[in-house]
């Protein structure tokens, strides 16, 4: 397959090391609209973020390439998620005790709906890969909000790669009811972890990798929305650290 489009850093994956479906979806990601289309559609992307609205979250968009969103079943998919709990009851103690239960009981919602958005995040300061557990529900009655909760897991590329361990940790406790008004929100970040800390955060962002490859050439798996191909933080990747967990 020709890889001419894919357009990376010196130091990235070659793209014929890709495997098939991977290297396809980063080709697909290169066709993007119009410019001005996408200008409108981002214009009103930022709109909708301001005002709370929809599935995005400022950290889960800003500084963002997501190239991958695989869709989950909290019902059937529950080895997918079983190394989740380790991790919160880690976690969690740390947040206020409104929102632990908050949590609680957002995780145990039959309508719970989950994707996992995989992602490149770069700053100034540094690039990472990583991937986005996100688990949200509509409020009844106004599905355009969503009370949300994100667990974030990211490998920071050193030299032009990454060596599969969690470096990154951030989670995001988001009831509508609080974000609403100001955005408010329980955020915590790790970047310096204790052992058992990393163990329960290593040990999900492995099992999420895993059934990455397990997924990504399942067709029902892959998350589409035709707005997709418009937002500015949908779209291939700039850079495949060599290493790279999502080849």
């Amino acid at each position: 397959m020709p890889t001419a489009l894919l357009t990376l850093d010196a130091t990235s994956l070659p793209a014929e090391d890709l495997s098939l479906p991977a290297l396809t979806r980063e080709r697909s990601l290169q066709h993007r609209p119009n410019w001005l289309l996408r200008k409108l559609m981002n214009a009103l992307e930022h709109q909708r973020a301001v005002k709370g609205l929809g599935w995005s979250r400022a950290w889960n968009k800003y500084e963002l390439n997501i190239f991958r969103t695989h869709l989950q079943d909290p019902l059937h998919d529950q080895e997918y998620f079983a190394p989740l709990t380790p991790l919160l009851e880690r976690i969690l103690p740390a947040a206020p005790l409104e929102y632990q239960a908050f949590a609680s009981d957002l995780l145990a919602d039959p309508t719970l709906i989950v994707f996992t958005f995989f992602h490149n995040h770069a700053t100034a300061e540094a690039q990472h890969e990583g991937l986005t557990l996100s688990f949200g529900r509509a409020i009844p009655g106004d599905p355009g909000k969503q009370d949300r909760l994100d667990v974030i897991l990211e490998d920071r590329r050193i030299d032009g790669q990454v060596d599969g361990q969690v470096d990154r940790f951030r989670i995001y406790v988001c009831p509508w009811s609080e974000y609403q008004n100001n955005h408010t929100h329980f955020a915590l970040e790790l970047q310096d972890f204790t052992m058992d800390t990393f163990a329960p955060a290593q040990a999900l962002y492995e099992n999420c990798v895993r059934h990455y490859h397990l997924w990504k050439g399942e067709e029902s798996r892959q998350w589409s929305h035709w707005s997709a191909r418009y937002i500015d933080y949908f779209g291939p990747r700039s850079f495949i650290p060599a290493g790279s967990s999502f080849s």
